[in-house]
């Protein structure tokens, strides 16, 4: 299949495929703010349609973080999550100036490890393991 890809989310896609997936729900005004704060943005599309989406949040300095990598259930081991992970690390790659480095991280949900691996990131328990912390009011 061929896909087309786009830099930018759109805050409904964003809901639907989040809500079709399960995930916990986000006001709208905050995912309107989160996707205007993101470094990179990614959204892919069948023909209309949009079938997946994933960011990069970070300083736009030094490091960043891959995040809400999500496809459509029906568009799953279509290759869809590789290419929103491999295009926004050629996005991310193509706006590093010469001389310059940039560390990307991931905190893969279980068993999402080896796909990250697949995508061309590093894994090495020795250097470091992924830990994280929800702040909830």
């Amino acid at each position: 299949m061929d896909f087309i890809v786009k830099k930018e989310i759109d805050v409904d896609d964003f809901i639907s495929i989040r809500n079709e997936l399960g995930w916990n729900d986000i006001p709208k005004d905050l995912v309107e703010k989160a996707i205007v704060g993101s470094m990179q943005n990614v959204s892919v599309f069948d023909n209309d349609k949009c079938i997946g989406i994933g960011r990069i949040v970070g300083d736009n300095a030094l490091k960043g973080m891959l995040t809400d990598i999500m496809v459509k259930k029906e568009y799953w081991h279509m290759g869809v999550g590789k290419l929103i992970v491999t295009t926004l690390i050629k996005n991310l790659t193509d706006s590093i100036k010469g001389g310059h480095c940039f560390q990307l991280e991931a905190s893969p949900t279980s068993g999402n490890r080896d796909f990250y691996i697949k995508c061309g990131m590093k894994y090495k328990p020795e250097n470091q393991d992924g830990v994280y912390l929800w702040i909830r009011k």
